[in-house]
């Protein structure tokens, strides 16, 4: 770890006091490090040295870092998307597909799922961003295109992914926000969607139904991980009828997505 984080200061240029100061370490510290003179790395300062040379963050690098000292993943919401995200969804071509953080805030869609759901990614701001808004609001896309059932579902799903963060000052202050935007607290929605229950088994996945020129197109919304980067997931609409399949099949994009992630 010590010659990565080497090879990581000297593209940048930089020296080692220089290195050092933003840390902050002693000059004398920072050498040691990077001879690997050290036993024990402390967590907060592995992901310190990840921030200030970005790239570990972007990649999931750090994840590998942490794992090696025993430590467990980053995991915050809006962290920098991946180089190349737009990759991750380049497996799913021609079928809608969308990047999430585990806060939920949607990171980066594809032109197929930004013209599905006649958005545009870039442009949502603050909670707008964020899939529980999009769902719970009465001005949401989100919340017309799932199934009636769907909420308790996924509403256990998101109980128990955030079950282990639930007291992180990130988890208690989006709560806060979500709570305050929609006018519903987090024990109302528990109560009300009989929340927490058991984790649900198996993959997840969600049926959406989109209704586009009067077609009504079925969609499986199915989940997966990103490599290295656990406080990510993308998710692809499979066409579950003959209308999905040819909406996907005739799709021109205009102008709606974008090639290139937003910060």
């Amino acid at each position: 770890m010590g010659s990565r984080i080497r090879v990581l200061r000297e593209q940048r240029g930089w020296s080692q006091s220089k290195t050092a100061q933003q840390i902050p370490l002693s000059q004398k510290q920072f050498s040691r490090l990077e001879l690997g003179d050290v036993a024990i790395v402390d967590r907060r300062l592995l992901i310190r040295l990840a921030e200030i040379f970005e790239t570990p963050i972007r990649s999931g690098e750090v994840n590998q870092w942490l794992h090696a000292f025993g430590y467990r993943p980053h995991m915050l919401p809006l962290l920098p998307l991946p180089e190349n995200a737009a990759n991750l969804l380049a497996h799913y071509a021609g079928l809608p597909a969308v990047i999430w953080d585990m806060g939920r805030y949607i990171r980066f869609a594809n032109a197929h799922m930004e013209g599905l759901l006649r958005i545009r990614i870039p442009e949502l701001r603050g909670l707008k961003q964020n899939w529980l808004w999009q769902y719970f609001h009465e001005d949401g896309f989100l919340r017309p295109i799932y199934a009636p059932d769907s909420a308790e579902r996924v509403l256990n799903r998101l109980f128990w992914d955030w079950e282990p963060y639930y007291l992180e000052p990130w988890n208690v202050s989006l709560r806060r926000q979500l709570e305050s935007a929609l006018d519903l607290t987090w024990e109302d929605v528990q109560a009300q969607y009989h929340i927490p229950s058991e984790p649900l088994s198996g993959p997840w996945s969600e049926t959406v139904t989109v209704v586009r020129g009067g077609a009504e197109l079925m969609f499986r919304g199915d989940m997966a991980e990103v490599p290295f980067r656990p406080d990510l997931h993308t998710i692809v609409y499979q066409p579950l009828n003959a209308e999905a399949e040819a909406w996907c099949r005739t799709f021109i994009p205009s102008g709606l997505g974008s090639d290139v992630p937003h910060p």
